[in-house]
């Protein structure tokens, strides 16, 4: 608050001065200081959600188009193993002056050692398994129930135990307890070395789709009935460089016909040896990117879930369930009413409705 001496004239004409008080905005607080930890928080988000969405990314294109699965898990959990060890030096022997750095320094080391662990880890489990083989593919179902059982386990153990001894041993003992655990982890995978079976890497995913839209592309003024074309490639990559050969044909659908150009062999394709991955893809590679645009609007679905409970807004969340679960109820309700439904013989007919629309 400043205190002002303002001068005023009275109606005798003399004049006398007045103390006039005045407010003054503050410097200190408000949004003069809150805007910087807005952007404080900002980059903060930035740097944890880019870091723990895009190195995945990395991992898979490099397991897929240069090291292979079992390789790049190896790498992985080496680094995986090396950060943990440097957050228990973080913590216990590292001079204070020097904590804060590698502390950080740790966990982007561990964010890496994630980042190629995580899109490897189970499609390698899922590589042991035939699906060819009836008894293969039922002990594949089987496997992942145990799989899902060990995540739990392994998170319930972290969230009670380990959280535990943080607070009341230290937290030099909590972070040595998980690089132990994690030593013995690595131990255990490379035991079984000889047992693994193991596929060559092929090519990005990424590749793999980007080949089959430009192929499309270039393809796009073929008329499938044209004399000379209308053959579709379904020899499963055999002939086509870069391209994997798999032993399993998937069915042609209906869906997204435009694609399905990309498969054609017109005359140029036919003449060139090996044939050109970007110009002729195979009906498997052509299906695959399919099945991934058919899972964008499951994707799409969890995006307004997933950025209320974000933002903290529980309540619009269980508002989209409740609104869900009627409208589906009511939906069901005008479908069933249009049906006839078969007499069961020795029930009445309302029994016989009764019971269809029980089940």
């Amino acid at each position: 608050m400043d205190v002002i001496v303002a001068p005023i004239t009275t109606q005798n004409g003399q004049e006398q001065s007045k103390v006039v008080s005045t407010l003054r905005k503050p410097s200190k607080g408000g949004w003069n200081s809150a805007i910087f930890i807005i952007f404080v928080e900002v980059t903060l988000r930035f740097a944890y959600y880019g870091l723990a969405a895009i190195f995945p990314i990395f991992g898979a294109i490099l397991a897929d188009s240069l090291l292979g699965r079992f390789k790049t898990i190896i790498l992985a959990s080496a680094i995986y193993f090396l950060g943990m060890i440097l957050l228990t030096l973080a913590v216990s022997v590292i001079p204070t002056h020097y904590r804060e750095a590698v502390f950080f320094t740790a966990l982007y080391i561990l964010a890496f050692g994630e980042g190629g662990h995580k899109p490897c880890v189970q499609t390698f489990a899922a590589d042991q398994f035939d699906e060819e083989k009836p008894e293969e593919k039922a002990a594949k179902s089987s496997f992942f129930n145990w799989w899902y059982l060990g995540i739990v386990a392994g998170a319930s153990s972290a969230v009670l135990l380990v959280i535990y001894i943080q607070d009341n041993v230290g937290w030099t003992a909590g972070f040595g307890m998980l690089t132990g655990a994690l030593g013995v982890a690595l131990f255990i995978f490379l035991a079984g070395i000889k047992r693994y079976r193991k596929q060559a890497p092929v090519k990005s995913p990424f590749t793999m789709v980007a080949q089959v839209f430009v192929a499309a592309m270039r393809k796009r003024r073929v008329i499938e009935t044209q004399q000379g074309l209308g053959i579709c490639y379904d020899a499963g990559g055999t002939d086509v460089e870069g391209q994997p050969v798999n032993s399993r044909t998937l069915a042609a659908t209906n869906q997204y016909r435009f694609l399905d150009k990309a498969m054609i062999i017109d005359n140029l394709d036919a003449s060139s040896k090996p044939r050109n991955p970007w110009r002729l893809c195979s009906l498997n590679q052509v299906e695959e990117v399919k099945l991934v645009l058919r899972l964008l609007p499951i994707w799409s679905t969890g995006i307004l879930l997933g950025d209320n409970l974000n933002r903290a807004h529980v309540d619009y969340f269980y508002w989209v369930l409740a609104v869900l679960s009627a409208l589906n109820f009511c939906v069901y309700l005008w479908i069933a009413s249009g049906f006839v439904y078969k007499k069961v013989e020795g029930e009445e007919p309302q029994q016989g409705k009764g019971l269809d629309l029980d089940m």
